[in-house]
């Protein structure tokens, strides 16, 4: 008997034997994320306010005492879309 698979089934195939899983495959920006998310979670917004995390970064003013750490993820972020980081690498003044 011939065994027939679909499409779907192939296209799992492949993606189970990739070398990480897909749960713990590694991001690029993943330290500077969670060094951001460290530091806002200290921060009085989120310990005496109460908010969360992301309405404390969409206030300029309370999220200024991680502007260090926000900076480095907005520019890790940003230099995975810039094509000229991509290519040529990280420009050093």
């Amino acid at each position: 008997a011939i065994e027939s698979t679909t499409p779907a089934q192939k296209q799992k195939q492949k993606t189970n034997s990739s070398q990480y899983p897909t749960s713990t495959m590694p991001k690029k920006c993943a330290e500077a994320a969670l060094s951001l998310l460290t530091c806002m979670e200290e921060t009085e917004c989120v310990l005496k306010d109460k908010k969360t995390v992301s309405e404390c970064l969409k206030d300029e003013i309370e999220s200024e005492a991680c502007k260090a750490q926000r900076n480095a993820y907005y520019t890790c972020k940003h230099s995975q879309l810039n094509m000229r980081t991509r290519i040529r690498g990280v420009r050093v003044y």
